[in-house]
């Protein structure tokens, strides 16, 4: 009984690494993405930084060019003031003048707010320009500890079930079906009793079973759980 309890406790060692591994191996690809995502969310703000940058920096362009073409229309209007006949004439001109003043004004007033937000957009580049490369390489480097840490883990998956594959040849065959039940019904084939408690669903074993396991005179399971009791002494 003692040599099938050991037994099976070792093979249950074995699969809870197993499962660990496995449970790991299904965390690590996400964790991955994760990382890659957040590396492309940092390079692409600062990719739109720059191309914000860029289009203000056009539009600011635009602008002074607008400027241009209305100081070169203020000044045909002024030429034409020399030359003009009626005061009504005199007027439109002069009305003209006025308004392309004000349209000068109001886009110089626009300029002035462009430049306020270039400026600050360089701030925000340069900032990022400095921290960028520093950051991509931390994410390179998390990537590859991930990836290497799954080819390790893939590496040590084989080990144990070519491990497995050989130990069971040491169970009889209609104990380790009982195992290969109990462990696909509630996870974990066996069970440590804690004083007369099984740990696995935390009930009370009774006395009667209590008592033989605790002679060691045969394998046991919870009646309540079904699990392989094991008994270790204080």
């Amino acid at each position: 009984m003692d040599s099938d309890i050991q037994l099976l406790l070792h093979l249950q060692e074995i699969d809870q690494e197993i499962s660990r591994i496995e449970k790991r191996l299904k965390e690590i690809p996400e964790e991955i993405e994760r990382l890659k995502k957040e590396k492309e969310d940092l390079v692409f703000r600062f990719e739109k930084v720059h191309t914000d940058l860029k289009r203000l920096e056009a539009l600011k362009r635009e602008k002074e060019l607008d400027i241009q073409t209305y100081e070169d229309r203020i000044q045909k209007i002024q030429e034409s003031l020399d030359r003009v006949r009626t005061n009504e004439e005199y007027k439109a001109l002069l009305r003209e003048k006025a308004q392309a003043e004000e349209m000068i004004m109001e886009i110089e007033d626009e300029i002035l707010a462009i430049m306020e937000d270039i400026e600050n957009l360089k701030k925000e580049e340069e900032e990022l320009k400095a921290v960028i490369e520093k950051e991509k390489e931390k994410y390179d480097q998390l990537i590859r500890e991930k990836e290497e840490e799954m080819a390790s883990l893939k590496a040590r998956l084989e080990e144990l079930k070519a491990e497995r594959e050989e130990f069971i040849k040491q169970i009889r065959p209609p104990l380790l079906s009982k195992y290969e039940l109990i462990r696909k019904k509630r996870g974990t084939a066996l069970a440590v009793v804690d004083s007369d408690t099984c740990t696995g669903c935390f009930l009370i074993i009774p006395p009667k079973i209590y008592s033989s396991l605790v002679k060691g005179q045969q394998l046991l399971t919870c009646p309540h759980c079904g699990r392989f009791l094991l008994y270790q002494s204080k």
